[in-house]
């Protein structure tokens, strides 16, 4: 059913596309104005900035840099992310729903937290796994360099494979199976039918993925920055972070170079929704209508349960393992026996000096992700009502404008926001409001989607009854679609709630003094060298992602949205 509604509602809808128009498009107004003004206050117009980036020295190898981490990147995602989306949809291998909550465990996980744990385990000289290496083989030479650009393609992949799973594994089970079933009669066995049929019809949503995790490699600064800087490697966002920490910071500059990223992350998610429409074509998604052919893979089904258990080894038991050992162990490279365990450092870390520190970043990122989680979730459901229910000709814009930020890395959100905002009527520079902004801006889409599919899910005969028992549009919003959607919207603010709390891409360029988050201390602390107060601070944020998740999956049995439909 599609609500006509009255005049006065087309108020709140112009005015929805407002809020939602003036978060998006006015920092990027200025930052496409501050790629072309020389300084933050200069009359003068000119292209200099884009000539001086583009002319310097050290600009040809971090386009290389980048253009080889995000290749590499997304090349080795889709060999992990396929293989396990096929596994769990197409083949008779037991446990697959435990390899199905394998495969998102990393993506659960923060980047910086994997990262972090990573560099203490691949470390040439005393890196655990090096160490390990060593004494297993009886040499002094280590197995491999966390600190190279190898390292770095690896340690991000473990974490973006899982986007690529959850594109393609949902492609698989629903896949219709009828050029399958024609393949088999026609004498082709199962592995032809599999190498011919159903990895091709699958690459809509294999693109999809890949595109997505390309757009994600831009993205990340956690990773580059503990493992690619260590080794000497700068790439878009860590060099867009070195900009903006010089003295004086070079706004220009950082404003001309994010441009074309921009572009070609606007570019990366146009090719991702065109292949999800072709996608479609290849699925049925009733669901009750076939049953997919399973691919009987006999004793390799056990190779496939160890290439899921490699992957949950490395991408999170080592990491787990290694900040639990870091966190309670006395000194770094003891064995973890009762001799050497010790609470002391998470009391120094706590209630030594600089405690306030750490206390006062965990406190602004609890503060900004539920401010920020209830602000957004609640701009969304408003934003995900008028696109989904009402006839407005203008809810194609506003469903545009609320998917952009998806398109734009977090750098390239704090270069605009710092453009935007340092200026009056809205100068929050220096602010925490401007890292408020910056994250509400940053997950709307998230948001938007997770109340939208609440709402498309929900029969539209209640909201009609209510209608014709004359409720107006704002009852029927929030006495019948709110309530009907709580579980969809819950599961919306927590996302969000988790997505704030463990982001750090824009945070690292908009944090100041007293404004500090929890994922700028970790990287703080890691510059340091603090190996004990990093393993603590990444368990708390593991345990406040692994806690929200769980209660997602506990609201979602509780009150299941699909059953309304």
């Amino acid at each position: 059913m599609m609500f006509k509604f009255p005049s006065t509602v087309r108020i709140l809808e112009w005015g929805c596309l407002l809020v939602v128009g003036f978060l998006v498009l006015y920092p990027l107004f200025w930052l496409l104005l501050g790629s072309i003004k020389p300084s933050l206050n200069s009359p003068e117009y000119n292209l200099d900035a884009f000539v001086a980036i583009y002319q310097a020295d050290y600009m040809g190898e971090v386009l290389r840099n980048t253009a080889v981490m995000s290749i590499g990147v997304t090349i080795l995602s889709v060999l992990i992310g396929v293989p396990l989306a096929w596994i769990v949809g197409r083949t008779d291998t037991p446990f697959k729903d435990y390899i199905s909550m394998i495969a998102i465990l990393p993506f659960i996980m923060p980047p910086v937290v994997v990262a972090v744990a990573w560099a203490y385990l691949g470390t040439p000289r005393v890196g655990f796994v090096n160490l390990f290496w060593k004494w297993l083989a009886g040499t002094n030479e280590p197995l491999f360099d966390i600190f190279t650009m190898g390292g770095l393609i690896f340690v991000m992949a473990l974490s973006l494979a899982p986007y690529v799973f959850i594109f393609t594994v949902t492609a698989f089970k629903n896949m219709d199976p009828t050029l399958e079933n024609a393949a088999h009669v026609s004498g082709a066995n199962q592995w032809q039918t599999t190498l011919r049929i159903t990895f091709p019809l699958a690459a809509p949503a294999i693109l999809s993925g890949a595109l997505l995790v390309f757009i994600q490699s831009l993205e990340i600064f956690a990773i580059p920055a503990t493992i690619g800087v260590s080794g000497g490697i700068y790439v878009f966002a860590t060099q867009l972070w070195r900009m903006m920490i010089g003295i004086p910071p070079n706004f220009s500059h950082a404003a001309a170079m994010s441009v074309p990223i921009l572009l070609i992350c606007g570019l990366a998610l146009w090719g991702q929704t065109k292949a999800l429409g072709r996608s479609a074509k290849y699925t049925t998604i009733g669901g009750k209508s076939f049953q997919p052919r399973l691919v009987h893979l006999g004793r390799l089904k056990w190779v496939a349960l160890g290439f899921a258990g490699s992957y949950l080894l490395v991408s999170a038991i080592l990491p787990l393992l290694t900040l639990i050992y870091g966190t309670f162990i006395s000194n770094r490279g003891r064995p973890p026996t009762l001799d050497f365990l010790t609470l002391e450092h998470l009391r120094e870390m706590l209630f030594g000096d600089g405690g306030d520190v750490i206390l006062r970043s965990i406190g602004n990122s609890l503060f900004l992700s539920f401010i920020g989680a209830t602000v957004g979730i609640a701009l969304a459901a408003v934003v995900a009502f008028f696109v989904v229910r009402s006839k407005w000709k203008a809810r194609g814009t506003l469903d545009f404008l609320a998917l952009i930020p998806v398109a734009i890395p977090g750098a390239v959100i704090a270069i605009a926001m710092m453009w935007a905002y340092i200026r009056e009527p809205f100068n929050l520079y220096h602010t925490i409001w401007i890292i408020l902004l910056a994250y509400i801006t940053r997950f709307l889409p998230f948001g938007v989607k997770a109340v939208s599919n609440a709402i498309t899910q929900i029969h539209e005969e209640l909201e009609r009854a209510a209608a014709v028992s004359g409720a107006n549009w704002f009852v029927v919003f929030w006495r019948v679609l709110v309530p009907l959607a709580m579980p969809g919207i819950v599961a919306g603010w927590i996302i969000l709630f988790v997505s704030m709390m463990r982001e750090l891409s824009a945070s690292i360029m908009l944090f100041s003094s007293n404004n500090e988050v929890i994922g700028t201390i970790l990287i703080q602390l890691y510059d340091e060298g603090l190996f004990s107060h990093v393993c603590i601070l990444s368990l708390i944020i593991v345990i406040l992602s692994l806690g929200s998740v769980a209660l997602v999956r506990w609201i979602t049995k509780q009150k299941d949205v699909g059953g309304l439909t």
